[in-house]
């Protein structure tokens, strides 16, 4: 809970009279996130996770550009981005702490898993909505939350450097993996050349398009994006091919049965029809002939990603039971393998060069 202290001055900050009611929401893994309750309305109060964003001026400064510029260029767009305190501030720090408030948006919920394509396509609607509409916002202004976060190369070189600096035994254990790893290196040089040779664009892009940064409304219809945190510039790969990653896997990441992993087509038909609703006139030529490709850079770089923090024993990913990073890193590069054998579907316009 947090402490009186930090809730007086924040409610002296937004002028929050009378009683207050503070309820902890279980969603966000990454900040800490509460629902208050005031007389003048509701709100989402979230601290931010300095050991993920230790930069977290980086993040207010990009969220106060992008406000701007909904504002003046799109002012029926609901961005959720947080509100200004009475000096006119967007974020507070107490003590250690920062700490921002959004407004609540009634009528609205979060899904923490996808139940039908319906859901998928409404999710990547809103996320290539959102790149989409900044199309003409200069992502050079925007600064790197996490740098390097979905550069696959620096990806594959922690992994080198984390095996160099392994324990034996842990070696041990990893080996088959790492050796599975080195027979997809053909993904990284893909990815160089896509970066190198300025054959995907650079744009401003979300990078966590997990299903529950999405707001849906009674309905069930997407209306925002949310948790903006990792808002940088980036390629359409981030967002689609994380999309792919885990809309549509029959299973989650978690899931060690690796022989109940399939991919839904009928969900990942889905994320193509809603992300290319507004993506499609954006997209180069290019990006649209590597659209199914996306997914197995983002799904092989969290293979890395398992597999590097298991060989420095567990430091990012949470961890419950002995070994979990390992069988991450197995269901990850077993949906690669399904990836790779997916054709994309001839009757498809966007897959039509």
């Amino acid at each position: 809970m947090l402490p009186i202290q930090v809730i007086q001055k924040i409610q002296q900050q937004y002028n929050w009279e009378g009683n207050i009611q503070i309820k902890v929401l279980k969603s966000g893994l990454i900040n800490h996130t509460w629902k208050v309750i005031t007389n003048n309305g509701n709100y989402i109060l979230q601290a931010i996770n300095t050991h993920v964003f230790s930069q977290p001026e980086k993040i207010d400064h990009n969220l106060r550009l992008l406000s701007n510029y909904f504002s003046q260029q799109n002012q029926n767009y609901l961005f959720v981005g947080p509100m200004s305190n009475l000096s006119g501030k967007t974020m507070i720090q107490i003590a250690d702490t920062y700490y921002r408030v959004f407004p609540f948006i009634e009528g609205t919920h979060t899904k923490t898993y996808l139940t039908n394509p319906d859901e998928a396509f409404e999710a990547a609607y809103q996320f290539g909505k959102f790149t989409a509409l900044l199309v003409d916002f200069n992502q050079q202004e925007l600064a790197n939350t996490i740098p390097f976060f979905h550069h696959l190369a620096f990806r594959y070189w922690q992994f080198q450097n984390a095996w160099q600096n392994a324990d034996g035994q842990v070696k041990i254990k990893a080996e088959p993996f790492a050796y599975n790893i080195h027979t997809h290196l053909q993904i990284l040089e893909k990815y160089n050349f896509f970066i190198h040779k300025n054959t995907c664009l650079i744009r401003t892009m979300h990078h966590d398009t997990k299903i529950s940064n999405v707001l849906f409304n009674e309905q069930d219809k997407g209306v925002a994006v949310i948790d903006l945190d990792t808002i940088m510039p980036g390629y359409f790969f981030s967002d689609l091919g994380d999309m792919m990653r885990t809309y549509i896997s029959s299973v989650s990441e978690e899931e060690k049965d690796l022989s109940s992993i399939a991919i839904r087509k009928e969900f990942l038909e889905a994320v193509m029809d809603g992300y290319l609703t507004h993506m499609d006139p954006i997209l180069t030529s290019f990006e649209k002939e590597n659209l199914l490709f996306s997914g197995q850079i983002i799904t092989f770089m969290q293979a890395l990603r398992f597999l590097t923090d298991f060989l420095q024993n567990n430091q990012y990913y949470n961890c419950t039971y002995p070994d979990q990073n390992l069988y991450r890193t197995a269901n990850q590069l077993h949906l690669l393998k399904l990836m790779q054998e997916l054709k994309a579907p001839e009757q498809k316009w966007y897959f039509t060069k």
